[in-house]
């Protein structure tokens, strides 16, 4: 069973002696169970045993768990254990809380099976303006203290405020810390920067991707950059949804928009999906949309379309193709030129200039047919020439040709009579051939006497 005595003091200076003012004098206590006995203190009374064994703890709350533990029996006796005590307690705060128990047997000798409270007075002694210290209270305590208390007696720390740290309380809290103990670990400050060694708070903002006075907070969805003051852009793939650091957005960028954020508009005559597709000829190359491509203000000359990506064509050339072409020859079926309007192959019958718009006089069209007129005469002059000396060639060819078979013939026929040498002798013939049939089956021919050379072997 455990026993607790709360006390109910607006000081939390604990200090039992004489030199000292009585500042719990009047101010409410209560004994949550209170008993009366005029026994003698002493080995023989059964209440010395109540008391070995009991605590003292200073705490700002009714716990004792958040105080501050300033005494604890472990050598007394039921012997020994005055009936009066003082005990000296330099820690600070609202409440002293008196506590005993018997939770965790076996006990020391002498203890009491069970735990009880039998008080009869407390008295807490102390400054009663807190800052001071000394017999009188007229010393002020070194600055930084915690909470501006120091020791009563001598003045020496009990801690430092918050924000402070060193034997004397002079080193303001480094190393990215601040706060009681300098314990607390500062936000995101802008380039890494110290906070506030009190507070926390950051002097010169919040790096990328943090807000709040600490920079502790991370930037909400659709937000990014320093202290969270950029909205991630429409441009993204998802639309305002980006890292809160950099910004960069989620799942690219959406047509017509580049950079990290998706923030810039294509440029430089780019278009589309990440300002992959070039510009047509708008005009005066000026940028086309930045999405779909079209040329706001109309196209260069000798181009057509949303896009000014088409030539001119059906004759045409110029400015939005409103012009025609000139005169123009077209012996491969183009057209003029679809910027200039030049003709690339000349001009028909009565034209000239470089587009072919211009009409000549009378007198040079004359002679311009004349020559054009002319012109196949000579072609099929020529060609008849040609054609003459081609037919020359193949008949001289021919008989060169049948001059060499009659030699041969008439070898065959020498070599004949000498092998018949017994026949008659022929007249001279007639140049007729006769057909005669060979032992062996095989034709020739009897060629008439020539006595004089031929014509034809005359030629080369």
């Amino acid at each position: 069973m455990e026993r607790n005595i709360y006390f109910l003091l607006p000081s939390i200076l604990v200090n039992l002696g004489t030199a000292y003012e009585n500042i719990a004098l009047y101010k409410p206590a209560w004994q949550q169970h209170p008993y009366n006995n005029n026994v003698a203190w002493d080995e023989n009374n059964g209440f010395t045993a109540r008391a070995l064994g009991f605590s003292v703890y200073i705490s700002n709350t009714t716990s004792k768990e958040d105080g501050v533990l300033c005494f604890k029996d472990t050598n007394y006796t039921r012997t020994t254990i005055p009936s009066h005590m003082n005990i000296t307690c330099i820690a600070h705060g609202r409440y002293v809380i008196y506590y005993n128990n018997r939770i965790h047997p076996p006990y020391p000798a002498g203890y009491s099976e069970y735990a009880f409270n039998d008080l009869c007075e407390v008295e807490v002694y102390g400054c009663p303006t807190p800052g001071y210290y000394g017999k009188d209270c007229s010393l002020s305590c070194p600055q930084n203290c915690q909470e501006g208390h120091c020791n009563i007696v001598d003045g020496t720390f009990l801690g430092c405020a918050a924000g402070y740290n060193g034997p004397n309380c002079k080193e303001e809290c480094g190393n990215k810390m601040y706060a009681l103990e300098c314990k607390q670990t500062c936000g995101n400050c802008k380039n890494k920067e110290q906070c506030h060694h009190v507070n926390g708070s950051c002097l010169n903002g919040c790096d990328s991707g943090y807000y709040g006075s600490r920079c502790d907070l991370a930037c909400p969805s659709g937000r990014y950059g320093p202290n969270c003051q950029e909205q991630c852009n429409i441009g993204c793939g998802v639309p305002y949804r980006c890292d809160r650091v950099t910004g960069q957005c989620e799942g690219g960028c959406q047509v017509g928009w580049k950079g990290q954020a998706c923030d810039t508009e294509c440029n430089d005559r780019k278009f589309g999906l990440n300002c992959s597709q070039s510009c047509g000829f708008c005009q005066d190359k000026e940028q086309c949309h930045y999405k779909n491509g079209t040329c706001l203000n109309g196209c260069d000359s000798g181009y057509y379309g949303n896009e000014c990506n088409e030539v001119c064509n059906n004759n045409t050339y110029g400015p939005r193709c409103l012009l025609k072409c000139g005169n123009c020859l077209y012996p491969y079926g183009e057209q003029c030129h679809h910027v200039t309007g030049q003709c690339p192959h000349g001009c028909v019958v009565g034209y000239h200039g470089g587009r072919c718009d211009q009409v000549m006089e009378t007198s040079a069209i004359d002679d311009e047919s004349e020559t054009h007129s002319s012109t196949p005469l000579y072609v099929s002059v020529a060609i008849n020439i040609l054609s003459g000396l081609v037919i020359v060639f193949l008949i001289v060819r021919l008989l060169r040709i049948g001059m060499c078979r009659q030699q041969k013939d008439q070898e065959n026929l020498n070599k004949h009579n000498k092998g018949h040498s017994n026949e008659p002798k022929h007249t001279k013939h007639s140049p007729k051939y006769e057909n005669k049939q060979g032992e062996d089956n095989s034709a020739y021919y009897e060629l008439g006497d020539f006595s004089q050379e031929s014509q034809y072997a005359k030629l080369p």
